[in-house]
């Protein structure tokens, strides 16, 4: 199916779209990669600190075997668990840095 054909069918041009958010892209790429981030500390140190949970959560690591890890526990680490378990995939970890889920 040529361009022209698949641009008709879906009602917009796929090489277009493509260029477009590509000149997005570059647009805001940095050459300073990670150099970009300042460390946060001082006054604005407790800003790393999760403000939901009185103290550390502490024990003993896991090790166990899973068939999918998500990283993450805002909306869209649930929504990828859930659509997970629809597929019918049980063994999921959801993996979060704060003490608790949802964003």
């Amino acid at each position: 199916m040529s361009t022209a054909a698949t641009a008709n069918k879906l009602g917009f041009d796929p090489d277009a779209l493509r260029d477009k958010y590509r000149f997005e892209r570059d647009k805001r790429l940095r050459t300073d990669g990670n150099a970009q981030w300042v460390e946060v500390k001082g006054e604005y140190s407790h800003f790393v600190e999760d403000p939901y949970i009185e103290k550390d959560i502490e024990r003993e690591p896991l090790f166990d075997e899973v068939d999918v890890a998500i990283i993450g526990g805002g909306f869209g680490g649930l929504l990828m668990g859930a659509a997970l378990r629809k597929a019918g995939v049980d063994n999921i970890r959801l993996i979060e840095k704060g003490g608790d889920v949802g964003g």
